[in-house]
């Protein structure tokens, strides 16, 4: 019985310091997914509709990097440029991580929001690339939000200065691969 009480406690804790669930539709990658399938299939019709319907998304990125995306995009599909409609799109990915980033900046220290929007963040990795180097700097930028443990045991401190020390090289690293 105490057994079972126990492992109830610890189910718990898990499920309360993972909310994954809020993390399920993103945005970005959805668009993303969108406009690849139509442009991999040579539809450029298609693939101007997916950018329309997402217009929002890429005016509200315009005002974020104070450069414009969204007549880019239109134009890369007018002229059926494949590779700079893939980079604009790899180039709003990188956008939205740094925002996630932003905000966990801001955050610092409330592990479980931290937690979320790291999650976020990573996805947008994966969905961005699968090389090793953003994912070992994603990684350090997991570890370095600390963890609060479970009833104590595991306890880690937050560590703002390797936060923003692997947030600019992530950063870097991914203006490099997309510019």
């Amino acid at each position: 019985m105490v057994k079972y009480i126990f492992g109830m406690l610890i189910a718990t804790a898990i499920l309360w310091s993972c909310p994954f669930d809020e993390a399920k539709v993103e945005v970005t990658i959805e668009a993303q997914k969108s406009i690849m399938l139509a442009l991999k299939s040579d539809d450029f019709a298609k693939t101007k509709e997916e950018i329309e319907k997402n217009k929002q998304l890429y005016t509200y990125f315009e005002k974020a990097d104070k450069k414009p995306l969204y007549q880019p995009l239109l134009d890369a599909t007018k002229t059926k440029d494949k590779a700079k409609i893939k980079k604009l799109i790899d180039h709003s990915l990188v956008l939205e991580i740094k925002e996630l980033l932003g905000q966990v900046e801001e955050n610092f220290g409330k592990y479980q929001k931290t937690r979320l929007l790291l999650i976020k963040a990573k996805k947008h990795l994966k969905a961005l690339t699968k090389e090793r180097v953003p994912m070992k700097y994603m990684k350090k930028i997991l570890k370095s939000i600390g963890n609060p443990g479970l009833m104590g045991v595991g306890k880690r401190e937050p560590n703002k200065v390797q936060f923003l020390e692997n947030k600019n090289l992530l950063l870097e690293y991914l203006k490099k691969t997309v510019d």
